[in-house]
């Protein structure tokens, strides 16, 4: 432990940019600065509530972005200014309506802090291009206006070359620091952590400490939360953590190290990112600590970052599902999505040749039986619905971790009860249909047909969901992305099968139908 209270001074933090503007201004202020006096008119304070959202109203400064963005009259200076005067997720979603090149000049006419703010809300893929849109010096100065975090979530999406450009237009210690950020996977703890820490020498007083901070930079911005500030030893060794409230409740004199809880709960930077968030979910954590091999604080993951991690697993998810390339979004470019999506057609002409190939070996018995090509699609259809259901649930299950490993057959089971459930009820309601159009003469359908159909239809769906369930279990255990192109292969299975099912049955029951 420091043996003296100015061990760890103000500024010390673990963002190498320094002190920074903290828009608050002034000295630090309390609770009650603000509170209204007896003069107060108390309507003005009431009129002091905005309400942020209300459902099916948008505000008069809303309702002119949209207006400016439709006319062709509107400059990039107009827009600049009325971009800096809402919010940067606003401004962001605005931008993202331009194509880059205009997104990229109105970027240029912003002032720097609130172009960096509404570049750190955009789509990365839209992001990264209008940066490398703008010249490196320009690049590089909206960089140093971000967190650590988003700077390098940007860099690391660059081309090698464009990145190593605007480091060399920063100063050195913020590109130093920033080159040894990006050193993290981006899907790690270590690449979605913020340096942005609060930390205090545990041989403080609770006097001492609450000064330290009043004068902490990082303390004092605005979009930092400080519900636990973290405890450090000389080395920089994380050792406990006190909450915000618990120090302003304690007695002034009391030493820091008095009161601290021992026992962090840290993570290391290599943690693969949907590990944090299920430690976050778990255990309801609002930000988590990151810690080196030597229990060295490095940053933290907070709440807003496992936010982006959901999202991100989803989108990443479901892209896989259907073969799309991951990280591919509406912006990027055709050579991008070409890249991502060409392999897994090609992969999904030859799977689809399976139930082709199928259906060809029944050619006769088609010619011969003409409405069964009126049952096949619905009961391949019903059956890839179901699958895809199962699909669904039991990827849910395995990102949730609630289908362990070693313990899939209750879950298999359970699918394939409730595929022949609801292939039973969906075949006899196709049955009945069936019966009713031959009691009525219509179409040369009559209740034999039906019948073959409710018994193909009962099979489908319980191979449907055993498929759903089996494909991602399979593919998990070969070692491979459950998700990765389970759809492609789902389809393949239960359309080849389907026909299967139903066209064999028909085959061996032909005499009957004809009779």
């Amino acid at each position: 432990m420091p043996e003296r209270e100015d061990d760890i001074r103000p500024g010390d933090d673990l963002d190498p940019r320094g002190p920074r503007d903290t828009r608050g201004g002034g000295s630090a202020r309390g609770p009650l600065d603000d509170a209204p006096s007896e003069e107060s008119d108390t309507d003005e304070t009431a009129d002091a509530c905005t309400v942020i959202y209300e459902p099916g109203e948008s505000t008069d400064l809303d309702t002119r972005i949209e207006e400016m963005l439709d006319s062709e009259d509107a400059t990039p200076d107009m827009l600049a200014t009325l971009l800096e005067e809402v919010e940067p997720a606003d401004a962001a979603e605005s931008l993202s309506q331009l194509d880059s090149e205009e997104s990229t000049e109105v970027i240029r006419r912003m002032e720097e802090e609130s172009a960096a703010d509404a570049l750190a809300h955009m789509d990365l893929a839209l992001a990264k291009t209008v940066l490398m849109d703008l010249d490196p010096p320009e690049a590089a100065e909206l960089l140093g206006f971000m967190d650590p975090d988003d700077a390098v979530d940007l860099l690391q999406a660059m081309p090698r070359d464009q990145s190593a450009k605007i480091l060399l237009q920063m100063p050195r210690h913020l590109a130093a620091h920033l080159g040894k950020l990006a050193q993290y996977a981006p899907e790690t703890a270590g690449g979605l952590m913020s340096t942005d820490v609060i930390a205090l020498p545990p041989g403080l007083t609770v006097a001492k400490a609450i000064e330290f901070l009043r004068n902490d930079p990082v303390f004092r911005d605005e979009d930092i939360s400080a519900e636990d500030i973290y405890c450090l030893d000389a080395q920089h060794r994380l050792i406990g953590y006190i909450s915000l409230r618990h120090m302003l409740l304690a007695d002034p004199a009391h030493r820091i190290e008095d009161l601290m809880e021992h026992e962090v709960d840290a993570i290391r930077p290599e943690t693969d990112r949907e590990d944090v968030a299920r430690e976050f979910a778990k255990y309801d954590h609002l930000t988590l600590p990151v810690i080196d091999q030597d229990n060295r604080l490095l940053g933290a993951v907070t709440i807003d970052d496992v936010l982006d991690i959901v999202e991100a697993e989803a989108t990443e998810d479901a892209q896989k599902q259907v073969g799309v390339g991951v990280g591919e979004s509406a912006s990027s470019s055709v050579p991008r999505k070409l890249r991502g999506r060409s392999p897994w057609l090609i992969v999904n002409l030859f799977t689809s040749t399976v139930a082709a190939i199928v259906v060809l070996n029944f050619e006769g018995l088609i010619a011969q039986f003409a409405i069964l090509a009126v049952f096949m699609p619905v009961i391949a259809n019903q059956s890839g619905n179901a699958g895809q259901q199962s699909l669904a649930v039991t990827l849910r299950g395995i990102v949730l971790g609630e289908v362990k490993k070693g313990r899939s057959l209750p879950l298999l089971l359970r699918e394939t009860a409730v595929g022949t459930v609801s292939g039973f009820l969906n075949g006899m309601l196709v049955f009945t249909g069936a019966a009713i159009l031959g009691w009525l003469g219509l179409w040369g359908v009559n209740y034999k047909f039906g019948l073959v159909a409710w018994v193909a239809m009962t099979g489908a769906l319980t191979v449907g969901c055993a498929a759903g369930a089996s494909i991602p279990i399979v593919m998990r255990r070969l070692g491979f992305d459950p998700a990765t192109a389970s759809t492609i292969f789902l389809t393949m299975l239960t359309d080849s099968l389907s026909f299967l099912t139903f066209l064999g049955l028909a085959f061996v029951m032909q005499d009957w139908l004809v009779g």
